[in-house]
């Protein structure tokens, strides 16, 4: 088995592997984003009632419309079901694929060709 054909074995696994782990992904991803918008907005009203404090209360009326903008920003709907991604496997090249192709700064780790 050559460099190549290990390298395609490879990729060929790891987009596999990618596949199934980006649906697991997108199952526990709304749950994850609606967690960290209730953080989020929770901690924009900590942080403006604590400098609404250490001003003494005279921007207090730019804090609440900050934090409004806050909150209005992270209560947008969500889709319902995320756009799907399909990867699919590239036909087979003519020409292998080697380091020189994709880097012509790299060389190949099968050394140059014999001189005479």
């Amino acid at each position: 088995m050559g460099l190549t054909d290990k390298a395609k074995q490879l990729t060929d696994a790891a987009l596999l592997k990618a596949g199934e782990l980006s649906e697991v992904a997108r199952e526990k991803a709304p749950g994850y984003i609606d967690r960290a918008a209730d953080l989020a907005v929770k901690a924009a009203d900590a942080a403006g009632s604590g400098v609404d404090r250490a001003t003494g209360g005279r921007y207090h009326h730019r804090i609440e419309e900050f934090t409004a903008k806050v909150e209005h920003s992270l209560d947008r709907p969500r889709a319902a079901e995320p756009p799907t991604v399909v990867v699919e496997p590239e036909e087979a090249a003519d020409e292998p694929i080697t380091p020189a192709t994709t880097n012509p700064d790299a060389t190949d780790p099968e050394g140059p060709p014999p001189t005479r």
